[in-house]
């Protein structure tokens, strides 16, 4: 057992050395290759991320924050999705009856995600399920509304937004299937499904405003099926296939980048090709 510590701590030192001296790099660095692959100033961009000590990134994560914040400028909008449970579907996080209370509750969505959610001028959206963070230009009517819709992905929610305001959708070190937006590109299909993509009654969720009141919030959560059938490498890889995604590393992080316009436009080409990416029932 002596030996066997030994050794891992001899490869993770090893490891560190190797990250530090080839694999690292800066906040320039790091802006230098979100220009590379199509970040803009002034542009709306949304956040994956999944921070970890090894990433090369020489600065913690306030510092990655303001970097990204430095591409977009005064005139860009900086979102992070901030939901506060993990490892369990919204409707499992609705019957516990825990209310989101948009000042305290925090981000379980990476470090990223909650050192994010800390800075001053950050706002959050009133949802139960969906929460999101926003800074930046028209961040107040970004996020507006979002208590006001029973589906989270919907219209008249940031993720409508992100397409009707031509958004970009940002991964750091985390895997395409976390891409909430996509859920919205399922509701573009959802009445051809052959399943229904939500259960039937809304769920009842629970809010606690900026002034400390608490909000009931009726929410229509995935269905069961949608959720078993939900095939994420399938549109992955036919993203890959009509080049919407923008991969570049840069140290040990691999970055990703897209257009939710040009994510749009190849489900809805999808769908019209009589393709799904949903296995069959």
């Amino acid at each position: 057992m002596k030996n066997k510590k030994l050794l891992n701590s001899v490869k993770q030192k090893l490891k560190s050395a190797v990250i530090q001296n080839f694999l690292s790099f800066d906040a320039d660095k790091l802006q230098e290759a979100l220009g590379g692959i199509g970040l803009e100033a002034g542009d709306l961009l949304m956040v994956h991320a999944s921070w970890n000590p090894s990433n090369g990134f020489k600065g913690r994560p306030a510092e990655m924050i303001q970097a990204i914040k430095q591409v977009l400028g005064s005139t860009g909008l900086l979102s992070m999705p901030s939901l506060t449970y993990q490892n369990q579907s919204s409707s499992e996080f609705l019957a516990e009856g825990k209310p989101m209370d948009v000042r305290r509750s925090p981000s379980r969505m990476g470090l990223l995600s909650e050192v994010f959610r800390r800075n001053r001028d950050v706002l959050r959206s009133l949802s139960p399920t969906h929460p999101i963070l926003a800074w930046g230009e028209r961040a107040d009517e970004f996020v507006a509304g979002h208590e006001r819709v029973e589906k989270p992905f919907g219209m008249h929610t940031p993720f409508s937004r992100l397409l009707e305001w031509k958004g970009k959708i940002l991964t750091i070190d985390a895997p395409f299937s976390t891409i909430t937006f996509c859920h919205y590109l399922e509701g573009r299909i959802a009445d051809n499904l052959p399943f229904d993509l939500y259960e039937p009654e809304p769920v009842t969720g629970v809010v606690v405003d900026y002034e400390g009141r608490q909000i009931e919030v009726p929410t229509r959560v995935l269905s069961k099926t949608a959720n078993r059938l939900r095939r994420d490498d399938w549109l992955e890889e036919e993203m890959k296939r009509q080049g919407v995604l923008r991969c570049r590393k840069i140290g040990n992080t691999r970055l990703m980048l897209a257009d939710a316009s040009a994510m749009t436009e190849v489900v809805d080409k999808m769908y019209a090709e009589g393709r799904s990416f949903f296995a069959a029932p």
